[in-house]
């Protein structure tokens, strides 16, 4: 499914390979640092699947993506297997000069694919309160939000789509 489904130019979705791992990390920190200076109040174990990336999201049922431009990665998405019916949507990064040019719709629409070829019914999420254009993005999308929970010093807003 990979490919560049409408993406601006010299950019493509492609799976997570290990040579990406440092960039991988350094999307991560870029996108929790930006949303809040907070982030390392939250316990160490909230980066733990990205320590076993490949383990969490490269078996069946689960997806790592990447959005790569000539220069490195600009993009990440994941897919986890929650059960049989479920997958839930992680890790959804673009480095800040990507932003608003489509790369998360495009990356949502790969894994929203992704999970109906899976045969999963629903697709969860979460995202923080501060990251309003992702809720925005989320809910023109057809997710409905569930309701809230605290995570440290954050409110985070969890989500669901129905599939089937």
């Amino acid at each position: 499914m990979a490919g560049d489904r409408g993406l601006p130019k010299g950019l493509r979705i492609r799976r997570y390979e290990a040579a990406d791992h440092d960039q991988v990390w350094a999307l991560h920190w870029e996108g929790v640092l930006g949303t809040t200076r907070d982030y390392p109040k939250v316990d160490p174990k909230y980066d733990a699947d990205l320590t076993r990336l490949e383990e969490v999201y490269l078996g069946e049922g689960a997806n790592f993506w990447v959005v790569e431009a000539s220069d490195g990665l600009v993009a990440m998405a994941a897919i986890s297997r929650v059960d049989a019916v479920t997958g839930r949507l992680r890790r959804m990064r673009v480095t800040e000069s990507w932003r608003r040019n489509g790369v998360a719709k495009a990356l949502l629409d790969e894994a929203i694919d992704f999970c109906r070829a899976e045969g999963y019914r629903r697709l969860i999420l979460d995202t923080t309160e501060h990251q309003t254009a992702a809720q925005r993005m989320y809910e023109n999308a057809g997710f409905a939000k569930l309701g809230q929970r605290s995570l440290g010093p954050f409110t985070i807003y969890d989500y669901v789509l129905e599939l089937a």
